[in-house]
């Protein structure tokens, strides 16, 4: 079939070995820019129009239709290769919008050639599932966008980096999602399955009370250092709703309320395994630096995991961490046998997180096992003291009308009542009688009590602290 040569192309293309034309796949033209140098193509969709955020303009939702998928499995298999002129091109990329707005294709097949998949590559399409292979290190944003059938996909078992728009305007994606193991796969690689009818949103229309008037409380607690560890938006595991929000309040109360040093504070949201292990390495160096004097405070909101065996060991979940792989956790253990080596003054830990499997909220976190695990909270080291949001098989929830966790949203608003002026043994009293209270009314109903832990070193004096 005669092919449809584009002549708009830019002379640098030319002089750099890149030309484009126009190819079918399942009877459907898709443009397509190759590089007679290197051997390489990209699929890509000129006329495709998408919403520009700058001009405000709407995208042009054109629908089309790929002429050879017919029947009730509409399956699009994208070619490994493609011959132009008698030469044969490796496709490794899917460009901006390639394959938006098909209304006719169920599920896609990329081929392990593809590194790349661009913006918008099946944005407004018809697809219920889509595998992206082990070649695929990035994917751009709305790849998925205003697809309302997708209910399934597949993600490589490899750090990849994924815009958080992926699934925008995507009713059914949203990042409601729950990981399960693949049969015939490696335990390694991770099966993303959409939620049919995910729960609509309970957060709050505005601002809660913790969120607005906080306190401005004259004073410098030049010599308190805080790590504050946000994660929300995990790559392979269900998202911790309003852990962003938990971070960002809990840094803003360490500053305006427990009067610390904008530059004392390591603030990191959707942290990596290597952005935690990077906050540790800092609070030591100043732990040394201070020689004893420092005093450290440890924010954590997101995912605890479980060991799963006999051990029933805890471990933090970093946002590039699996559910059912502990190797992918920090331990807590590890955690507080580090912290309590340095030399300080004392070191107090927050953690708005469960270790039982359980998500915040509803559900499990990973159903290598459907059954909640009662985990060892680990054991404070040194001058520690540990508040945490739940115990054994509890679930740290969240509190759909403030916009917080549970645990977070009372910690705070007690912050708040006392301008930080509380002793860790009011606080201790005040955050298990009020999210107790509040976890077994009629709007929560999932028991949940908070517990302070304290290393043996403080344990005649830890009541009496304070955080300045």
């Amino acid at each position: 079939m005669k092919k449809t040569v584009l002549f708009s192309l830019l002379a640098v293309w030319t002089i750099c070995g890149y030309a484009q034309e126009t190819v079918r796949i399942a009877g459907a033209e898709i443009d397509i820019s190759y590089n007679r140098m290197t051997g390489t193509a990209e699929l890509r969709d000129h006329e495709y129009k998408i919403y520009d955020e700058d001009k405000r303009t709407n995208h042009w939702n054109k629908r089309r239709k790929f002429p050879l998928l017919k029947g009730k499995a509409k399956v699009l298999k994208i070619p490994e290769t493609v011959v132009i002129d008698g030469y044969r091109y490796t496709i490794t990329s899917i460009g901006r919008a390639a394959f938006a707005g098909f209304q006719n294709i169920d599920q896609v097949i990329i081929p392990a050639s593809v590194k790349s998949i661009s913006d918008y590559a099946f944005f407004c399409t018809s697809i219920k599932r889509i595998e992206i292979p082990e070649s695929v290190t990035m994917l751009g944003k709305r790849v998925f966008g205003l697809c309302p059938k997708l209910k399934e996909f597949v993600l490589p078992n490899h750090d990849l980096t994924i815009d958080e728009s992926i699934y925008a305007e995507s009713k059914k994606c949203q990042r409601v999602y729950k990981e399960i193991l693949i049969a015939g796969q490696d335990a390694e690689s991770s099966q993303m399955t959409i939620l049919e009818e995910p729960e609509k949103p309970k957060g709050p229309v505005g601002p809660s009370d913790v969120d607005i008037d906080i306190p401005m409380v004259q004073g410098n607690n030049e010599r308190t250092f805080a790590i504050v560890i946000a994660n929300e938006h995990y790559q392979k595991v269900a998202p911790v709703s309003y852990a962003l929000n938990d971070g960002r309040k809990f840094k803003e109360y360490c500053r305006n309320v427990l009067c610390i040093p904008e530059d004392n504070i390591y603030y990191k949201e959707n942290a990596t395994f290597n952005h935690m292990q990077e906050g540790v390495s800092w609070i030591k160096d100043v732990a040394h630096a201070y020689e004893g004097e420092a005093r450290i405070i440890l924010y954590y909101a997101g995912h605890g995991i479980p060991d799963e065996t006999s051990e029933g060991n805890s471990y933090l979940l970093p946002v590039d961490g699996t559910g059912n792989n502990i190797n992918t956790g920090y331990a807590l253990n590890t955690l507080y046998a580090t912290l309590g080596e340095l030399p300080t003054r004392d070191i107090t830990v927050f953690l708005d997180a469960c270790f039982s499997g359980s998500v915040r909220g509803e559900g499990m976190l990973s159903n290598a096992r459907g059954v909640v695990i009662k985990a060892r909270p680990g054991v404070p080291k040194g001058k520690m003291v540990v508040f945490a949001a739940a115990q054994g098989e509890q679930t740290a929830n969240p509190y759909h009308e403030m916009g917080h966790g549970l645990f977070t949203y009372y910690l705070l608003k007690k912050l708040k009542e006392t301008q930080g002026n509380v002793t860790y043994g009011e606080l201790s009293s005040y955050l298990e009688k009020e999210v107790y209270q509040k976890s077994v009314g009629r709007s929560i109903q999932k028991k949940q009590v908070p517990s302070t832990i304290n290393s043996v070193t403080i344990e005649n004096s830890w009541r009496s602290m304070r955080f300045k």
